[in-house]
């Protein structure tokens, strides 16, 4: 056979010589004599004449322009994401679903032994050697799950001698297990509770109405000493 078909085909001289020099792509005569044209009346207007021609024998003219706007052109998933629009839980909705509270099944106060064990670890590290003002400061910042809480005086004589095991806390409220395996909730206001620590074995005083915060706004708060305030 004298003539390669199909994949066996020559290249053609124009596709050979397309890298570093200037392609033969046949262009009408209206275009070569637009393009020049334009591209000099487009550069910036301080330049002259020459420079203007010069820029475009030297930028322009045989080369291969992209008119695209790649950017526009790139898929999306590639693209920068930005601020995500899933919208967040609210409060009433998590009331809702009951998220945080107990079943009834796990009320019960040997569930929560182990965990206050693991609260005296916990507070034996956080307390170490200090005394004091300064034990009270790490005192008031650390988390009370797990903690054995008694209510010493309330306003309301129907808390008084509740004792258990903090369970949950939120900013107004201990939740605390019973011996009785039954969920008290107690509010912090107008109510004053002693605590059990480990080491050494100690009970303190602990005011619910100045330890109305929420645990994780406790934790980086910066508490000043205060006078003791009436119920």
């Amino acid at each position: 056979m004298t003539e390669n078909i199909g994949f066996y085909s020559q290249l053609p001289n124009s596709v050979k010589t397309r890298s570093g020099h200037p392609t033969t792509v046949p262009v009408d005569e209206a275009t070569k004599k637009f393009t020049p044209i334009f591209v000099e009346k487009s550069v910036n207007a301080s330049l002259s004449d020459i420079a203007a021609t010069t820029a475009y024998k030297t930028r322009v003219e045989g080369r291969q322009l992209l008119l695209t706007n790649s950017f526009k052109d790139t898929p999306k998933a590639l693209l920068p994401k930005g601020k995500s629009s899933r919208r967040t839980i609210t409060a009433k909705e998590r009331r809702a679903l009951r998220i945080y509270e107990i079943p009834r099944e796990a009320q019960k106060h040997a569930c929560f032994v182990p965990l206050h064990r693991l609260w005296t670890q916990y507070i034996a590290g956080v307390i170490g050697d200090k005394t004091g003002e300064q034990m009270l400061g790490r005192l008031m910042r650390a988390d009370m799950h797990g903690a054995q809480l008694t209510v010493a005086r309330a306003k309301c004589p129907n808390y008084v001698g509740v004792s258990g095991i903090v369970a949950q806390e939120t900013k107004n409220v201990f939740r605390v297990i019973t011996k009785d395996d039954k969920l008290a909730t107690v509010p912090k206001a107008h109510c004053v509770f002693a605590l059990e620590l480990p080491s050494p074995s100690t009970r303190c005083l602990v005011y619910g109405s100045q330890f109305a915060f929420r645990p994780s706004d406790r934790a980086s708060k910066k508490f000043k000493p205060k006078p003791t305030v009436d119920l």
